[in-house]
């Protein structure tokens, strides 16, 4: 039962999310009894990689990426999340520790499940079952995609592939053609993104904002001529 109107907003957030999207209404408050919401400010850890994992979590609001250190200290980040999506569920299956560290981007808001209630629900509803698979096959598509981008992509190449899906994910159309991607994205995290050395982001931003490809405002990048960005890209694929 949904008893006050946190858990209303709560319900009708956590059936947007893609795994749960029209599941039995019974199983989704059964779910949502069963779970928790936590909301996270900007740059929070969400866990950290090597923690033992025994809850999923769902992002009712907001964003994350989930990343690792390399031998030699550097960031790598390997995805982005954002609202709608699910992490975490690794750990519930093979009781390993967290392979990644999650870390908020913007003010997050959180729906954790533990590891019982989820498996009791992929159990009762076969259809979180396939969507779950889905997922990650595609995650897995995107790793393939990511290491053929580092071996056949120059360095502009994966910095334009990198914008267009931040883009996508946090743009918001702006005078004429503009996209202003309203996200604070430093120099060294897009570079951690890309695969690449802040300095060589660097190096192509000046030579984009230059030619008016790009501007930055705030901290916040613009996308002065996305349909640029888009077909250097798309002359590779």
């Amino acid at each position: 039962m949904v008893k006050n109107r946190v858990e209303l907003v709560d319900f009708e957030l956590l059936s947007r999310c893609g795994l749960l999207t029209d599941i039995p209404t019974d199983l989704l408050g059964m779910l949502l009894q069963a779970g928790n919401r936590k909301h996270l400010e900007a740059k929070e850890v969400v866990f950290n990689r090597g923690e033992p994992g025994n809850k999923i979590y769902f992002i009712l609001n907001g964003g994350v990426r989930i990343s690792t250190l390399s031998h030699q200290g550097q960031e790598i980040i390997f995805d982005v999340l954002v609202t709608g999506d699910f992490f975490g569920e690794m750990s519930l299956f093979d009781d390993k520790p967290r392979t990644g560290t999650v870390t908020t981007l913007v003010p997050t808001t959180l729906f954790t499940l533990g590891k019982n209630e989820f498996l009791e629900s992929l159990e009762k509803c076969p259809a979180i079952s396939i969507r779950l698979i889905r997922t990650l096959v595609n995650r897995l598509r995107m790793m393939d995609s990511f290491i053929e981008d580092v071996i056949f992509l120059d360095a502009a190449e994966r910095i334009a592939k990198r914008i267009i899906a931040l883009a996508r994910l946090f743009g918001v159309q702006g005078d004429k053609d503009e996209i202003r991607i309203d996200l604070k994205v430093s120099q060294q995290e897009l570079a951690n993104l890309v695969g690449i050395t802040r300095e060589s982001v660097n190096k192509q931003f000046r030579e984009w904002e230059k030619s008016g490809v790009i501007a930055l405002d705030k901290g916040c990048l613009i996308l002065s001529q996305p349909q640029f960005l888009e077909t250097l890209v798309a002359k590779r694929d």
